[in-house]
């Protein structure tokens, strides 16, 4: 059964996180107490509502306790981010993973209930989503807006087939740089080497052909 997530914080680490989510094929609620952010992302998530995440008895009119993840994206507002928090733990959500902008304020986190922190970088809403989704691609990293670089962990099409044979800068426009087998990196291996189930690929390419394999993997998840 799929998750369904709710993302409590529409700046711009919430709204990516909500974004990726419902591209990944979740259920997703988006939440805050910003007309304009929760019009902005309404067409983009399964629902957006707006609502102070502050407020208990708002929280419990959104029926938090249903959801199997909450994303506390809000980081500016202490007492925000902790209402949720504990909100969220005291309605027995699934997982909870809570934004927060300093080491204080991810202990007090941590002991109110989150059972993940998370300290924003460039793109890491992209990252957690994908971790939350459970996609194939367990790493994605952003050099430009040009260039980019992927782990991939190997699916069902590729399995038991050589870089010959798959021909990924053909058929992907993308280079495969490494791979990772039993906690082992090999560098520049060679087009004769076959894939194994439990193999993780490491390519470079660019950013558009690196969303394109993102999309054609994701279908085997």
């Amino acid at each position: 059964m799929d998750k369904n997530v709710i993302v409590l914080g529409l700046g711009r680490f919430g709204e990516r996180v909500a974004t990726k989510l419902f591209e990944d094929g979740l259920e997703v609620m988006a939440v805050d107490k910003d007309y304009d952010l929760v019009q902005n992302i309404a067409d983009k998530v399964t629902s957006a509502v707006q609502c102070d995440i502050a407020n208990d008895n708002a929280l419990e009119e959104l029926g938090i306790g249903n959801f199997d993840v909450a994303v506390i994206a809000t980081g500016e507002s202490l007492e925000a981010s902790m209402a949720a928090t504990l909100y969220a733990k005291d309605h027995n959500v699934g997982k909870i993973i809570a934004k927060a902008t300093s080491r204080n304020h991810a202990r007090i986190l941590k002991k109110i209930g989150a059972d993940q922190i998370i300290f924003p970088e460039i793109d890491m809403g992209e990252k957690l989503a994908r971790s939350i989704a459970g996609s194939n691609l367990l790493q994605f990293f952003h050099f430009s807006d040009d260039y980019s670089m992927l782990e991939l962990k190997a699916f069902d099409d590729i399995v038991g087939k050589t870089l010959a044979e798959i021909d990924f800068r053909k058929k992907y426009r993308m280079m495969v740089i490494a791979y990772k087998r039993d906690g082992e990196l090999v560098i520049n291996p060679d087009a004769n080497w076959k894939i194994q189930k439990n193999d993780t690929l490491v390519l470079l390419g660019d950013s558009e052909n690196s969303e394109k394999l993102q999309k054609e993997v994701d279908k085997y998840k």
